[in-house]
């Protein structure tokens, strides 16, 4: 089939109509990983990912630079790109085959913690392997030492449940037998967990017909064509974008101060863009603790990959040509770049003081409409126990504090902010699926900070169990976020405070929480 103008490489004199055609193209590659995104939240089993929709979807380029993204949850969008390198460098291009299912959860692989599995399928047209389509779901449970598989206690990975180096999982798009025997095996709730790996399969499959739509408009070398000037595209305006800020080296220090034991973990950037790119370097940042609170590469690759949205607007081409401009120095063996078999399960926390750490340093570059800091990480949930028929029930709840104030008003009001983006769980959800009633779910007024304009507030939620032997483990931090405030804020934003009632009440302490 012979190209459409405009799409592909074109001369100069076709530029604006070059220009009109990437977008439109992108756009469509948009619309397929959020439809994707779509199916996967309609069909997945569990609270987490149908309620609090924790997962992602994207599509890849047979060489595996990201070409398009859901607006999901970019701390998980930011891991998809190095779990599609790890896995190339296991299976060459030239040895899959169409049909053929992969899976990966290793957070020393590319990925984020050991729940957060991956599916990618390999994209065929007319024999030729032209992309892939890659999702990430939060699971409820895949093993460890406390249900939910995010042991606030664990001091090894060993502990946080069943690690997956990239492996083919299957054929025929179907999950092999042996995986789901596997998982079964190792998993407190192993109907939950392959219902939803097939969800992420089914989600996959529907992409792959997607995208044959759009090979029957350009052609398999027309859309090889295209794919790679809408990468060098996103690659030019973001340069370009960055040579309008080119500055001096700036710095911001942030962290986390999680006991008395561990100490404060610091967080430190030195950041400098130019149109050459934009050097992120972490060098400084705390050493790994033997706490779960450490995160691998992938979380400072999603800080700084949202943080460069942030700069280049909701008009801007978002795939792999972002990336191509973002250039990372990580020392090893840190609370950013942890090594193993350090633990990683609440690493959510580590990133989003990563996050407020660079968008310090961005601030200081680009002042224009940035907020004060937002209340950290959301906090997150997981209760277990066996039911009155004798089956085990877990499920997963995130709570989230509120935004910061801006420049033009108040913060929002319990929403999960920057590299998070959760949605919480309806009450109704919650009571239907778990031996608990919520007797309380309110805004904290006042809770925010105050100032010209205030931060947003969090909630409270009280709840009350309706059977015996409940098993709860939460997580959750604050980040200082001291770059972060403006003049004139009054920092009276509340922390994190659990009580139990009415036998035992106790307040825990933030290693209690992580």
């Amino acid at each position: 089939m012979a190209r459409r103008p405009g799409i592909g490489r074109v001369s100069a004199g076709e530029e604006g109509l070059m220009s009109t055609a990437n977008r439109i193209l992108q756009l469509r590659l948009d619309g397929l990983a959020e439809t994707m995104q779509r199916m996967l939240l309609d069909t997945a089993v569990s609270p987490v990912a149908r309620e609090a929709a924790d997962c992602a979807s994207a599509l890849f380029t047979a060489s595996g630079e990201l070409l398009a993204m859901s607006d999901a949850i970019p701390l998980l969008l930011g891991a998809l790109p190095g779990q599609m390198t790890a896995l190339l460098a296991c299976y060459p291009p030239d040895t899959m085959r169409e049909g053929e299912v992969y899976i990966a959860n290793d957070p020393f692989s590319g990925g984020t913690h050991l729940p957060d599995i991956a599916v990618i399928l390999p994209v065929f047209a007319k024999g030729q392997l032209i992309g892939f389509t890659a999702s990430l779901l939060h699971h409820q449970d895949i093993g460890g030492m406390r249900p939910g598989s995010v042991p606030p206690d664990a001091t090894e990975i060993f502990q946080e449940g069943l690690r997956l180096p990239p492996m083919r999982a299957g054929t025929d798009h179907v999950l092999s037998q042996e995986v789901r025997d596997l998982v079964t095996a190792n998993s407190r709730v192993p109907g939950v967990v392959l219902a939803d790996l097939d969800a992420q399969v089914a989600a996959a499959r529907s992409a792959v017909q997607g995208w044959m739509r759009i090979i029957d408009d350009l052609g398999v070398g027309g859309f090889v064509e295209a794919t790679a000037e809408l990468l060098d595209a996103a690659e030019v305006e973001t340069r370009a974008a960055f040579g309008a800020l080119s500055g001096d080296e700036v710095r911001a220090v942030d962290g986390l101060d999680p006991d008395a034991t561990l100490g404060r973990l610091d967080v430190c950037v030195a950041l400098m863009i130019s149109a050459d790119g934009m050097v992120v370097d972490f060098t400084g940042s705390s050493a790994q603790v033997d706490a779960p609170i450490n995160c691998v590469a992938s979380g400072p690759l999603s800080a700084v990959f949202y943080a460069a949205i942030t700069l280049l607007g909701p008009t801007a081409l978002r795939n792999g040509g972002i990336l191509r401009c973002l250039h990372l120095v990580l020392p090893e063996a840190s609370v950013v770049n942890a090594a193993t078999p350090a633990p990683v399960n609440a690493r959510t926390n580590m990133v989003r003081a990563i996050t407020s750490t660079v968008l310090a340093a961005l601030a200081q570059i680009d002042p224009a409409g940035r907020p004060a800091a937002n209340c950290g990480m959301a906090y997150v949930i997981a209760f277990s126990g066996m039911g009155a028929d004798g089956q085990r029930f877990l499920a997963t709840e995130i709570i989230a504090g509120g935004a910061g104030g801006g420049p033009d008003g108040a913060g929002a009001h319990a929403v999960s902010t920057d590299v998070g983006n959760a949605r919480n769980t309806p009450v109704e959800i919650i009571e239907a699926d778990l031996p608990l009633r919520v007797l309380s779910s309110e805004r904290r007024r006042g809770s925010g900070g105050e100032g010209l304009h205030n931060g947003g507030d969090g909630v409270r939620r009280t709840y009350l169990a309706l059977a015996d032997g409940i098993s709860v483990s939460i997580r959750g931090s604050g980040s200082s976020a001291s770059q972060m405030d403006p003049a004139g804020v009054v920092r009276r934003n509340l922390p994190l405070r659990v009580s139990c009632a009415p036998t035992a009440r106790r307040n825990h302490s933030a290693r209690d929480l992580l």
